[in-house]
């Protein structure tokens, strides 16, 4: 499945390519963007994440994204991942530190409204991770110290939102969008309004 939707992705870019290649519009501009998001998923409901990244437009259709994004989402799926030992007292856990993200590379493309609307949709994959590293604790003694857990999977990702042209700052424009994961064992989307800042 994983495999089949990563050639597809690639067969999707090698089209924006060639097709930008004859293109007679094309100017290839690139641009950075960061945005703050709504994280919502089944397993941790809803929190903030932050996003930043760039892109290259091929032309006003047509362009590639790769941006990061990164939420203080604690990940205490993977203590119960973390083979502790079976104890007759109640294990409790200190967490030390735990990270949890998204970094995502995107085709996209923009198709243009009534002025100063345009529409964007974007397909790829991300590689999504996540890690935790705590102590676990029974009756105030510390089994195990620095137990460290790490995962990490790709997922297909679709977007979906509108891009608004700034009237008053010619190289800025503001991006709302639905990022929608798919996965097994991360079923999650954002809604995140962004940036953009063309150079």
């Amino acid at each position: 499945m994983k495999k089949s939707f990563a050639t597809f992705i690639l067969v999707i870019f090698t089209m924006i390519i060639t097709n930008t290649t004859v293109a007679a519009d094309k100017n290839f501009d690139g641009y950075l963007l960061g945005s703050g998001s709504l994280f919502v998923s089944e397993e941790h409901s809803v929190n903030i994440a932050l996003r930043v990244g760039g892109g290259l437009e091929f032309n006003e259709r047509y362009g590639l994204e790769l941006f990061w994004d990164f939420t203080g989402v604690e990940p205490r799926n993977l203590i119960q991942k973390a083979n502790l030992p079976m104890t007759i007292a109640p294990i409790e856990t200190e967490v030390q530190s735990y990270s949890y993200h998204y970094l995502t590379a995107l085709a996209v493309g923009t198709f243009p409204l009534r002025e100063p609307f345009s529409l964007v949709g974007k397909v790829g994959l991300a590689r999504h991770s996540q890690s935790i590293e705590f102590d676990a604790l029974s009756s105030g003694t510390i089994l195990r110290e620095d137990v460290e857990v790490d995962e990490s999977e790709f997922l297909p990702v679709v977007a979906l939102g509108f891009e608004l042209d700034s009237t008053r700052f010619e190289k800025l424009s503001l991006e709302f969008s639905l990022t929608n994961y798919f996965g097994d064992s991360s079923k999650s989307f954002l809604l995140s309004a962004a940036a953009k800042i063309m150079f």
